[in-house]
């Protein structure tokens, strides 16, 4: 009984850590990450069991990192928005270009943490599997590219 009691609530907690980024970032897009993708390979990677976990933690790290990041960059770019809009501010305001350097230093720290994603995963990932996600990252981007042509060929 206890064993079961402790099972339920182990696979309880490993989805609430799964979805906790999904549940804080209600009704808008969640933010992709490179380890996103790799766990989309994790059958032809073989990915263990320790790996998916590990990768899921990581992911659920960054997409939180990266939904802080993003909504400060919305508030900025908000903010731009109204100062450029007022065209009578625009000389005598002179926050309006701090407000713009906040913005895309923002966008520079979401590419930050995308490069991050992907180191960490590395530090999981074996050499094989590696080469094997370069294989298959490889593959879909050229079957993607091919996409639209056989569409229009129907």
């Amino acid at each position: 009984m206890l064993k079961r009691l402790m099972a339920i609530l182990v696979v309880l907690s490993i989805a609430l850590v799964i979805s906790a980024p999904t549940m804080l970032y209600a009704g808008a897009d969640i933010p992709k990450t490179p380890i996103t993708q790799v766990l989309g390979y994790k059958t032809g990677l073989n990915l263990t069991d320790s790996q998916i976990k590990k990768l899921t933690v990581i992911n659920n790290s960054i997409i939180d990192k990266m939904i802080q990041v993003k909504s400060r960059a919305q508030l900025c770019k908000k903010n731009v928005d109204e100062y450029t809009a007022n065209w009578a501010r625009i000389q005598t305001d002179p926050s309006l270009q701090n407000k713009i350097k906040e913005y895309y230093q923002c966008l520079a720290e979401l590419k930050t943490l995308e490069l991050e994603a992907i180191n960490m995963a590395k530090q999981v990932l074996t050499q094989d599997q590696l080469r094997k996600y370069v294989d298959l990252a490889s593959l879909e981007s050229l079957m993607l590219k091919l996409e639209p042509d056989l569409v229009s060929v129907y």
